[in-house]
C-alpha cells in the first residue's frame, strides 16, 4: 500500500516537473517573439556621436551600411551624396525618375506607410541607421527596440527669412553628409558651393524687384487628386517662390499645409498658378470655376518639375526650382539662364547620370521616363 503510494507519488512529481519546464519553455519563447534578435554590441571605436536635426544625440556606427530611408526627402539626398548602395529601405513613395537613376531601388524594400514603421522588418533587415521625421510616438517605438534614429527635420522651427531658409538649406544636406561619412561631407560642401553660386546669381536680380511688382503665385503642392492645397507662410515653396521673385499668396497662413476654396482663389486671382503635387495642368486648366481666374485666361499655369524628388518640398533639386521659376516670372530679366543646360550639368555631376535632351524636358514638364509603365 506505502510502496503503491509512492509509486504514484513520483509519477505525479515527474509529471509536474514536466509540466513545469514546459511552461519556462514556452515563457522564454513569448519572452523572445517580442524582443530584437540578438546583435553583437559594437564598441566604441565602431561608434561615432552624432546631434541630429532636433538636437537630440544618436550613436551611429562611423560608417552605416545599412540605412532605412523612412522621411520622404531622404533616400534622394543618400543618392546625391554616393550613398545609394547603402539604402536597404525607403519611404513609400513612387517616384519613376528615382528608379530610372538606380535601378537598384525596385530591389529595395519600401516601407508601407512612414507613419507606423515595422520595427520587426527593420530588425531583420539588420538596419543600422534610421532617417525618420519628428513623430515622437514612432520615434519611441524604434528607440525601444533598439534602431538608431536621426530625426531629419524641425518640425517647430521655420527659417522666418530668406538667408536663414538658405542656410537651413545647406545645413540639412551637411547633416545627410554626416551621417554618411567618407567622402560624403566633402561632397556635400561641393554641393553647397554650387547651389549657392546659381541662388545668388538669380537673387542678385530678383532682390532688386519691388513688391508691387512681382507676380502673384499660387503654388499647388498639396493633396493628389483632393481640394487646392498649398503651403504656407516660411515653407519650402514660399521661399522657393520669394527667391524667385514672386509673391506666396499663402504667405500669411498660420499652418504648413492649407486647402483654399473656390471663393478665395476667385478672391486672389493669381497672376501664376505652379502645380506640382497633380499629374497635370488639366485639373486648373478645365475646372470651369477657374476659367475666369487671370493666370488661366492668360495661360501662365505650369508644371512644377519633378526629378528624383518633389522640387517644391526641400529637395536636392530645389535650387534648381528657384532658377525653374525666376525663368517663369521673368523671362526678360533672364535671358541667359537655360534651365534645360543646368538641369543636366547637375545630373551629370552629383547624380552621375547623362540626361539625354529628351529625359531633361520630360522632367522639366514633370512627365515619367517615356518607357515607365
Amino acid at each position: 500500500m506505502i510502496d503503491h503510494f509512492q509509486s504514484g507519488q513520483s509519477a505525479i512529481d515527474t509529471r509536474w516537473r514536466l509540466i513545469r519546464s514546459w511552461r519556462i519553455l514556452l515563457a522564454t519563447l513569448f519572452v523572445f517573439s517580442f524582443c530584437p534578435p540578438f546583435l553583437p554590441q559594437a564598441t566604441a571605436a565602431d561608434t561615432r556621436i552624432v546631434r541630429d536635426m532636433v538636437g537630440r544625440q544618436v550613436r551611429i556606427p562611423r560608417m552605416p551600411q545599412r540605412i532605412a530611408c523612412l522621411h520622404g526627402p531622404s533616400y534622394e539626398k543618400i543618392f546625391a551624396l554616393g550613398g545609394a548602395d547603402r539604402v536597404v529601405m525607403a519611404a513609400n513613395l513612387d517616384l519613376p525618375w528615382a528608379h530610372r537613376l538606380n535601378p537598384a531601388l525596385d530591389r529595395i524594400p519600401i516601407a508601407d506607410t512612414f507613419a507606423a514603421p515595422d520595427v520587426e522588418r527593420l530588425l531583420h533587415l539588420n538596419v543600422d541607421l534610421v532617417i525618420y521625421p519628428p513623430f515622437q510616438k514612432q520615434l519611441n517605438h524604434l528607440t525601444a527596440a533598439g534602431l538608431p534614429v536621426a530625426i531629419a527635420y524641425d518640425s517647430k522651427r521655420r527659417p522666418t527669412t530668406l538667408e536663414a531658409f538658405i542656410a537651413d538649406y545647406y545645413t540639412q544636406i551637411r547633416f545627410y553628409g554626416e551621417l554618411l561619412g567618407g567622402q560624403a561631407p566633402a561632397i556635400a560642401d561641393q554641393y553647397c558651393a554650387y547651389a549657392d553660386e546659381r541662388i545668388r546669381r538669380v537673387t542678385a536680380i530678383t532682390s532688386t524687384i519691388p513688391m508691387a511688382k512681382r507676380p502673384r503665385v499660387f503654388y499647388f503642392c498639396g493633396q493628389v487628386g483632393g481640394p487646392a492645397g498649398t503651403q504656407t507662410r516660411y515653407s519650402t515653396a514660399d521661399w522657393l517662390v520669394a527667391a524667385a521673385g514672386g509673391i506666396m499668396l499663402t504667405h500669411d497662413e498660420a499652418a504648413y499645409f492649407v486647402n483654399v476654396t473656390t471663393e478665395q482663389m476667385i478672391l486672389w486671382n493669381p497672376d501664376i498658378i505652379i502645380v506640382s503635387t497633380l499629374p497635370t495642368i488639366e485639373p486648373v486648366v478645365t475646372n470651369p470655376q477657374w476659367r475666369d481666374l487671370r493666370a488661366v485666361r492668360e495661360k501662365k499655369v505650369f508644371m512644377s518639375p519633378q526629378g528624383i524628388f518633389y522640387w517644391s518640398h526641400f529637395s536636392t533639386e530645389s535650387f534648381l526650382c528657384i532658377l525653374f521659376l525666376a525663368k517663369q516670372f521673368y523671362p526678360e530679366r533672364f535671358p541667359d539662364l537655360d534651365i534645360q543646360d543646368e538641369l543636366q550639368a547637375y545630373y551629370s555631376r552629383f547624380y552621375h547620370y547623362a540626361l539625354t535632351d529628351d529625359e531633361a524636358r520630360r522632367i522639366l514638364n514633370h512627365l515619367p521616363p517615356k518607357d515607365t509603365p
